[in-house]
């Protein structure tokens, strides 16, 4: 059966599962935020590849935030990788250093 690829403005959902206590929970989102343990909040959102791709964001605060947050992407394996967040105060450039 023929598909077409989806216009940014039609993307189709992501299809995930949740799953608890061994027992998946299928679901279709349109974006899926995951809170890591340090209180990050991860975004995942399709990405524009048609052939299959995902977004992940930590949405920026602004320019006046105290603090940032920044991805480390690590390589696992050839199917695996380690991606953290880490969140850093933002230097003030007084006081020197």
């Amino acid at each position: 059966m023929p598909t077409t690829d989806p216009t940014p403005e039609e993307r189709a959902p992501l299809h995930v599962e949740v799953v608890r206590d061994g027992v998946p929970t299928p679901l279709d989102a349109d974006e899926i935020r995951v809170t890591l343990p340090n209180g990050i909040v991860v975004h995942l959102s399709p990405g524009q590849d048609p052939a299959g791709s995902v977004v992940a964001e930590i949405p920026f605060a602004g320019p006046d935030a105290d603090e940032f947050s920044h991805f480390l992407v690590r390589p696992g394996a050839a199917n695996l990788l380690f991606l953290n967040a880490e969140r850093h105060a933002r230097r003030t450039g007084e006081g020197g250093g």
